[in-house]
């Protein structure tokens, strides 16, 4: 997963972001025909199917960030369980613990541990005459209990220096004990102790899990609580109103375990499945070698989304395997999905690592592609073979699905190519010595993390190579290089507007013949398997259910999509938006939940022929204000001026001769902002990146109306880490976008932008390198031409990019048929109006109701916040008055699902 954004329509996105047209929500209206055409018609031509969709289109994704695994969607209640975390944990491996009354501890890793997965353990010492030992807090905002619920609590457990005596067990809220239960004895061995605790009432702050002793000193490891009401009742399971989330989507498909966890930011800290399955005390966690005090041993690493620079993290991010291969197979199958498993091609994350690995012929590199044989012996194999031996102990007898696997997340090069051409011979050869195992198992091979949209960088060079592939294998299937081409991007709500017909086509080819000859590649089936609007707002969500529309008229291409992230909590976010937002008590649902929801419920089995007019809108140039910013720099800024390109006329400049010029700039940020000696000074060299994330340290000035013009001004670094924010475009903080001079810690010059409050990473086609010196003075120009932006620094250029329009409309629409024949109609009104519709089905061997599915609000920035009633849901009703013609009213920002029986 990687942040990755392209450039949009402003000018549309200005429209449905700023200028709201107020007015109620309508719950949607059918009538007869109209004596007035309205202004949008739709034509439905049932009998016309154009090609099948497919039957995994709409699915999810998992990956361990934001705690949606440990400390999320997985029950265990107990932090460092284990006692296996680092020094990138406060206290390192007693994070997660206080002691109980006049306790000694200490966490040991001395060879004499439960086992060799988990070497370090916690001594507890009591020389006192009342019982004392330990309490954990558990994750993030701590745990949760319910009234009237029981919670499974276990412990391997062992007396030391003749200690037989009691194990005390409590979950308390401070000094309130809400649920307790006692082991009697505990012996001098490792041995397994379990207790069930009743809670006598509801607590959500402050609660800890004691574990005390009488005067003696005793061993612990692997400490556990789970809620006995997990999801379908399972240990070891799935907390449950999140996994019920999940179930309620009716995903096809369930993508796991990531995302960047799988490769890691170094080979030794990358997932591992063959360690995350088996028995949970026997489980390996994601480890490195490390040392605890003297002794050498392996202890637990950090998930990739930990902060690698903080050496007391307040939220480490640890894996601890208990969520692991086999418990997202039986996830997937409780939620009626299939599961579609991602493993390491044996290179690390070329984005957050430095993309070091193992090389395909290196004998290193047998291991992964093992790794890969192996899991489908894991998944189909049945108990005379190894791995499939190994799921039936787990109980899981019958085999699980398989029909993808995903080698590698977001590479990209030659290095990943010859690697993943590994993994494809090895497939070849194992489809022809085991076809009971293998046949009919595809591999799925990356893009990078491009959108492809330049119409080069990582997607083009990926088509290409299994275009060479397909040259030297004449006569073989595509399908047997690669089943799918894992696509990713992340972009501004007006990108998503304006690629509605990003797989048409004239844009994808359906031959392999011309592979590389179209935009995006041509030929292979795709897996969009990470994708989102980059905003929690109904206005991203709408863009993407316009996308939707896109996806699902080219589902002959299109096999799987799947937004990303899931799970997003409000302690410890690593990434936002996410799809679902939690925390130790409570579950919401964002907007974009439901934009999925309506899709995945009502999705057809065939494209209906359908066209629509009325709906499009004429684009327009790209139009804003100016301004001037900074990320974590000082700087100063002088002789402002923007000129119109057509008349040469000067349309403002500023010298910053008087105070009062100060005046005319809106200040959307912390910055020091003064004007001295005739220049505009923004003196703090921090950026409060909480607040002014998406801004950097701002000011605006000008006109919203301002198209075809050249912004030109003169800037002058003093200190800090980075250079200049030159915003242009503007609308207002949350819609603009802004030339990037010296950012990633003074490297790069590129183009970004903020839509609907979200900011994009750097734009593939705008990125050079450049470092910003201090104290020197820089001659900075932009010009802004229609749809072109050029951007000059000392009148040389660097960037030189032009916006991809597309095809925007204030509507948009998908028109499919199921298996029972209904016609379903997917409407998406991207605009603050409320829009009618003339309906002409076709055929009058209709029934006169339907039934309305409805997503709407009546804001774009509609919310859900967690915690909170929710503004946006999706509702259902049913619509009379249907006909072969009839006119249905769309409500403002809405997606609309209308299922007509055919009679």
């Amino acid at each position: 997963m990687k942040r990755r954004f392209f450039l949009g329509i402003m000018a549309v996105l200005t429209t449905f972001a700023i200028v709201c047209v107020s007015g109620c929500t309508s719950d949607g209206s059918a009538s007869g025909a109209s004596k007035e055409p309205p202004l949008i018609s739709l034509t439905v031509k049932p009998d016309e199917e154009l090609h099948e969709i497919s039957d995994l289109l709409y699915g999810i994704f998992i990956e361990d960030i934001n705690f949606a695994a440990d400390g999320g969607l997985y029950g265990e209640m107990v932090a460092n369980r284990s006692f296996e975390f680092t020094r990138l944990a406060k206290d390192d491996g007693f994070y997660g613990y206080s002691t109980v009354g006049k306790a000694k501890y200490s966490v040991i890793s001395d060879g004499k541990g439960l086992n060799q997965n988990n070497p370090s353990y916690l001594n507890v010492i009591n020389d006192s005459s009342s019982p004392a030992g330990v309490a954990n807090r558990g994750f993030l905002d701590g745990m949760c209990v319910k009234e009237g619920e029981d919670y499974r609590f276990s412990v391997y457990a062992r007396g030391k220096d003749g200690y037989t005596g009691p194990m005390h067990v409590a979950i308390k809220k401070g000094n309130k004990e809400l649920a307790s239960g006692d082991i009697k004895a505990i012996s001098g061995e490792w041995q397994k102790y379990e207790l069930v605790l009743h809670s006598a009432s509801y607590a959500d702050k402050g609660v800890t899990l004691e574990l005390t002793i009488d005067k003696g000193s005793a061993d612990f490891d692997m400490i556990s609580l789970f809620p006995k009401d997990t999801y379908k009742g399972r240990e070891n399971g799935m907390r449950r109103d999140l996994a019920e989330k999940l179930e309620e989507l009716h995903p096809a498909f369930l993508r796991f375990p990531g995302g960047c966890v799988v490769e890691g930011i170094n080979l030794q800290k990358a997932y591992d499945w063959k360690d995350s399955i088996g028995v949970d005390e026997n489980r390996k966690p994601l480890l490195f070698n490390g040392t605890y005090g003297d002794v050498a041993c392996r202890r637990m690493g950090q998930n990739i989304w930990t902060d690698e620079t903080a050496s007391q993290d307040p939220h480490p991010s640890f894996m601890s395997y208990g969520l692991g291969f086999y418990e997202y197979f039986q996830l997937a199958e409780d939620i009626g999905a299939i599961g579609v498993p991602v493993i390491n091609c044996g290179i690390c994350c070329m984005i957050q690592g430095n993309g070091s690995g193992v090389r395909a012929g290196n004998d290193k590199m047998q291991r992964y592609i093992d790794d890969a044989l192996d899991l489908v012996e894991f998944c189909r194999g049945d108990k005379d073979t190894v791995w499939g031996a190994a799921r039936i102990a787990m109980g899981h007898e019958a085999p699980f699905q398989l029909k993808y696997i995903g080698i590698g997340n977001e590479q990209w090069g030659d290095h990943f190519f010859k690697n993943y051409e590994a993994f494809v011979n090895a497939f070849a050869e194992a489809r022809a010595e085991r076809p009971e195992l293998f046949e009919g198992v595809e591999l799925m091979f990356s893009a990078g993390p491009d959108d492809g949209d330049s119409g080069s960088g990582t997607y083009k060079a990926a088509y290409a190579e299994a275009a060479r592939w397909l040259s030297e294998n004449e006569g073989q299937d595509i399908s047997l290089y690669a089943g799918a081409i894992d696509h990713h991007y992340y972009n501004a709500p007006s990108w998503f507007l304006a690629h509605n017909d990003y797989y048409d086509e004239e844009n994808y080819s359906r031959s392999t013949e011309n592979m590389t000859d179209t935009l995006y590649g041509g030929g292979m089936q795709v897996f969009l398997g990470e994708y989102a609007a980059q905003s929690n707002t109904l206005e991203a969500a709408l863009a993407e259910a316009s996308y939707m529309t896109g996806l699902e008229r080219n589902g002959d291409i299109i096999r799987m999509a799947a937004y990303a992230p899931l799970f997003g909590n409000t302690t410890a976010t690593h990434w936002a938006p996410d799809l679902i937002w939690f925390n130790n008590h409570t579950v919401t649902p964002s907007v974009n939940y439901y934009v999925q929801k309506i899709f995945a419920d009502n999705a057809g089995s065939r494209l209906l022929a359908s066209e629509m007019s009325g709906a499009e809108l004429t684009a327009k140039d790209i139009s804003g204000a100016v301004g001037l910013g900074t990320w974590n720099t000082a700087a100063s800024f002088d002789n402002i001026k923007v000129t119109d390109n057509l008349t040469g006329k000067v349309l403002a400049e500023c010298d910053f001769s008087k105070d009062k010029d100060l005046d005319e700039w809106n200040r959307v940020s912390d910055g020091n902002w003064s004007i001295k000696d005739g220049q505009l000074l923004q003196s703090s060299s921090r950026t409060n990146t909480g607040s002014f994330g998406t801004t950097g340290t701002a000011a605006y000035f000008g006109d919203t109306d301002w198209t075809n013009y050249t912004y030109e001004l003169d800037a002058v670094k003093t200190s800090g880490s980075e250079g200049f924010l030159i915003p242009f475009a503007v609308g207002d903080k949350d819609n603009h976008y802004f030339w990037n001079i010296g950012g990633w810690n003074n490297t790069v010059s590129c183009l970004q932008q903020v839509s609907a409050g979200g900011k994009s990473d750097q734009m593939a086609g705008t990125v050079k390198r450049c470092a910003i010196k201090r104290n020197t003075s820089y001659h900075l120009k932009v010009v802004v031409e229609g749809n072109r932006i050029k951007c000059y620094i000392d009148d040389q250029l660097y960037v030189d990019y032009k916006v991809h329009f597309g095809t925007t409309a204030r509507m948009y629409q998908v028109v499919s048929s199921d298996e029972s024949g209904d016609i379903i109609i997917k409407l998406v009104n991207v605009t603050g109006d409320n829009l009618q519709v003339n309906l002409d089905l076709g055929t009058s061997e209709v029934k006169d109701s339907a039934t309305l599915h409805l997503v709407a609000g009546d804001s774009s920035r509609n919310d859900n916040i967690l915690g909170k009633e929710e503004v946006v849901t999706l509702k259902t009703s049913v619509l009379t008055g249907i006909a072969q013609n009839f006119t249905y009213t769309a409500p403002k920002y809405s997606v609309s699902v209308i299922r007509v029986e055919r009679k």
